[in-house]
């Protein structure tokens, strides 16, 4: 087939016309890296390349637009490209692309959720754990990016205590009995991520000062 004419569609696409009068659409940017212009000649099977090529370029395109709005995970990303119904083989092509290119990168996603999730939410270590494994995260990269922002269990306490020291100075004036106090904060503490012992401990920590606190 030999190309007989180019015309532009859009923005970013043009039409190519052959004498056979079959036509496609390209990326003007494929175009340009592959030199096509008036006059080549292509085969079928340069034609099935170009064809995925194109594709492959919107698939990387769209990955750009989603990126660009927030930090994804390899598989959060891939989950958004698949809802787009495009090719699975070209989307893992595209993953793989993006993380030579350090536009993907898992550890990174995991430090960024963290930091942000501390930062405005005081998760504990399980709620991180189990948010991160939903976004496809591995084991070891979520253990290795947890232990370097809990180097010691010293750290995931304290920002329990503050957490539930928070929650018990908005309790209090509700005059609740003791059990019901504590039930209130073991929840709260469970629902932002803290394990059963970092509870109790917390919780014996922040009724052992309130007492004192009374007593004196």
């Amino acid at each position: 087939m030999i190309i007989t004419r180019i015309e532009k569609k859009d923005n970013v696409n043009v039409i190519i016309y052959f004498d056979n009068d079959e036509k496609i659409y390209l990326a003007y940017e494929v175009m340009l890296k592959n030199g096509l212009r008036k006059g080549v000649e292509i085969s079928e099977s340069h034609l099935h390349l170009l064809i995925k090529e194109n594709q492959k370029f919107f698939i990387k395109r769209k990955s750009y637009d989603f990126l660009g709005k927030r930090i994804h995970s390899a598989y959060e990303l891939r989950t958004k490209l698949l809802r787009k119904k495009y090719d699975s083989g070209l989307i893992n092509d595209t993953i793989d692309d993006l993380r030579k290119g350090k536009y993907l990168d898992d550890t990174k996603f995991a430090e960024v959720f963290i930091e942000e999730k501390l930062r405005l939410k005081s998760w504990g270590k399980t709620k991180l754990k189990s948010e991160l494994v939903k976004r496809g995260i591995s084991a070891d990269i979520i253990s290795a990016v947890l232990l370097e922002k809990f180097p010691n269990e010293v750290d995931e306490f304290e920002l329990a205590f503050r957490l539930a020291e928070k929650k018990y100075n908005s309790l209090k004036s509700r005059n609740l009995e003791k059990v019901k106090l504590v039930k209130k904060i073991y929840s709260f503490l469970l629902s932002k991520g803290y394990n059963f012992d970092v509870s109790k401990r917390v919780v014996d920590k922040i009724l052992n000062v309130t007492i004192e606190e009374e007593e004196s």
